[in-house]
Order: structure tokens, then sequence, then C-alpha cells
């Protein structure tokens, strides 16, 4: 994969070669004693498989023999190195105090890393895996263009699925094959990995502590894989050796926070534009083929009519959007028709006083309908059988 930032270049001085023969120069026995390798876990936490790289045991806690780690680390450096000119080598290490060393040792030799969480099936079903780094390629590169017609909420939605995926596959960006080795910290702890590379028959060299099993391991190298002077120490050998075997033409690694950079929102309607002319020039492109083959056009007139239906369902869309705005506008015209008359019948009421039941039923009794009697005089009312004066002047007012 094409890296934006050059990363392998932070490493400073190339690794030295050692004087007899071997690919890095290894320290001696007190810089390992400094860092804290000989010091293994608990008694009562060994495997006793890793009896035969245990010196002695001091306070509870076993020693680990360094003189034969010395050795093993020769044949382990010597093989990764050899392993290195062959393809890329894969770093695992996913505890918390080892994550950020291998991280950056895996970045300086330029192999790859898995330091957060081994997905399962990574190299046994590595199929699959494809799938989802393509997925994290196709994100980035829409983040970098700008996204089209999606709110602000769908992108943050779509950069919290990339933090996920970067997770977990951010260190094996554009990786098409399977490493050549596997280079572990802690084997007890990365079972997974450990499982799916003997499965696989890729080799894998590990820095083995007393509670580990070592014959589950090609290369052993016995030491502390808790200390954080420990696994630097044998992280910068291990990076030193793959440097060596690749010439510093390894992976390239590029970082961008895409959780935090802000994201171009493109408008739909120019995309609309460049699909249709896209469209037309599929359909020309198709009629030139045809001239040119004749007869055999079954495949061709799938194609104009897929490129119909799209043309349809586009034009579909529009008018059912027209017919949408028609409607609404025709609703709100009724309503608006219906409040208008509602308004005009309440000022009518609310003008005309009405009549007492005593006088209504007096005016029915006498077949005379309210706005007539409102035309009548005074005393033509006090005619009328149930009205008085006080009634009269109540119609009239």
């Amino acid at each position: 994969m094409s890296n934006k930032k050059d990363t392998n270049k932070s490493s400073g001085t190339s690794p030295k070669k050692s004087k007899k023969g071997y690919p890095v120069e290894i320290p001696e026995l007190q810089t390992f004693l400094k860092a804290g390798a000989q010091f293994g876990h608990e008694t009562k936490r060994w495997d006793p498989k890793m009896e035969k790289f245990i010196f002695a045991s001091k306070k509870d806690i076993h020693i680990i023999d360094l003189s034969q780690t010395v050795v093993l680390l020769k044949k382990a450096l010597r093989f990764l190195t050899e392993a290195a000119r062959q393809g890329p080598v894969m770093f695992v290490g996913t505890k918390r105090q080892a994550a950020e060393i291998v991280k950056e040792e895996a970045v300086r030799a330029g192999a790859y890393y898995v330091i957060h969480r081994w997905a399962g099936g990574l190299l046994t079903n590595f199929k699959v895996i494809k799938k989802s780094l393509k997925k994290l390629d196709k994100l980035e590169e829409r983040f970098d263009k700008g996204i089209e017609g999606r709110t602000k909420y769908e992108i943050s939605k779509l950069k919290i699925e990339w933090g996920r995926l970067d997770r977990l596959y951010g260190g094996i960006k554009g990786m098409k094959r399977l490493p050549t080795a596997l280079v572990v910290i802690d084997p007890r702890y990365e079972i997974g990995a450990v499982v799916e590379a003997n499965r696989l028959d890729i080799p894998i060299i590990a820095v083995t502590d007393t509670n580990c099993n070592p014959e589950v391991i090609d290369y052993v190298v016995p030491g502390n894989d808790d200390a954080l002077g420990s696994v630097g120490l044998f992280m910068k050998l291990f990076a030193d050796a793959v440097l060596v075997g690749n010439g510093g033409e390894g992976v390239k690694h590029t970082f961008k926070d895409y959780s935090e950079t802000e994201v171009k929102i493109v408008k739909q309607n120019e995309d609309k534009k460049e699909d249709e002319e896209s469209v037309e020039q599929e359909k020309k492109t198709v009629g030139k083929f045809r001239i040119k083959k004749g007869n055999k056009t079954n495949k061709i007139d799938k194609k104009e009519k897929m490129l119909d239906k799209k043309k349809e369902k586009s034009s579909k869309k529009e008018t059912s959007k027209k017919e949408k705005t028609e409607k609404q506008r025709k609703k709100q015209e009724k309503e608006a028709k219906k409040k208008a008359e509602k308004t005009k019948t309440s000022k009518k009421t609310k003008g005309e006083k009405k009549l007492s039941s005593r006088v209504q039923n007096a005016l029915d009794d006498a077949d005379i309908s309210v706005e007539k009697a409102r035309k009548m005089t005074k005393e033509e009312l006090m005619e009328i059988k149930g009205i008085g004066e006080k009634s009269a002047e109540e119609v009239l007012e």
C-alpha cells in the first residue's frame, strides 16, 4: 500500500553487524541483567516443560538461564534475517505494556504488527480478512476525496466504523500474503496467533517466560515477557534482524487519524450529472461493441436493459417526489379553507345574540322565524301570544 508519511526514516542508524558473522550485534550478559530479562514468574505459576531453561529459584521466583537465552537468540536472529529476505514478517504483542514497543519496532523495521487484539482467523481465514482490509481502504479513500450525500451524523458513524477497523487491522494494511514468520511476545497470552501459525506451518519466534509451553514454538527465546526493559531489548534485536534481511525496503506504514479530521461533504446533484454522463458513455461504448461483434449481442442487450432500468428508477423517484409535494400543497390549501369557513361562522354567531328559551318558544308557536320577528315592529310583536314589552325589546336588540 502506498504511504503518505515514511515513518521508517525515524530509525536513525542502521543495525550494526557483529564481528563473529551474526546478522546483529548481540549485547553482553550485563545488559540483559540490567533489563531484567532473567526474572521469570512465581514458582507456583510455572510450566514444567520450561525446566531446562531455568537456572534457579529465589524468593519463590524462577531465574532464567541467560547463557541459554543468548545461544537461542542467535539462532532466532539468523532465521529471522532469512525470513525477512523472503517476505514480510509480523510482530504480535497485544499486552498493554508491550503494545507501544512492538508498534515502534515494527514500524522501524518495516514489518506488519498486531497490538490491540488478535482477530480470530487473521491467518487461517485470510480471504475474509482481505474484505475487511478493502473496506478500510475504501473508507480512507472516501474520507480523503469527500463523502457524497451524507449527513454529519452518518459521517460520524462511518468514523466510528473506521476506528474499529483501524484498531484491528491498522498494522496489516496492504497485506496481500501471509507473513514468512511471526515474532511473538508471551505465546501463552497470544495463544490464538500461535495456534493459527502452527496450523499453517508459519515459523514462530517467541520470548517465552517460565509459564509458557516451549513445545509449540519453533524458535524459543527464554526471557522476561512482562518487564518493559526486557521486552524493549528483545524487540530491538528482532527489528534490527528484520532490517538486515529486508535491506530497509519493508512495509511502509502511514498514520492519519480520521476520527479528528474534518471530512468534506460533496453535493449529490453534481454527482447525479456525472452518473448520467457515465451511463450515456457506457451506452455509446456498447453500441460500438455491437457493431464490431455482430450477432453476439445477448450480453450487450442485458447491459442496455440494466442501464434503461437505472434511468427509469431515477425518473420514477423524481416524479414520486413531485407528486408528494403536490399532495402536501393541496392538503394545506384545504385546511386553510376550512379554517377560514370556521372563522366566518364563529364571527356571525358572535354578532347575533341568542334569544331566551321563553321568547323562542313563543315565536315557534306562532310559526314566525327569528329573522321575520326582527323585521317586525314592537307593537306587532306584542300582539303575539307570550311576548310582552321586554321580550319584544329583546327580539329587536
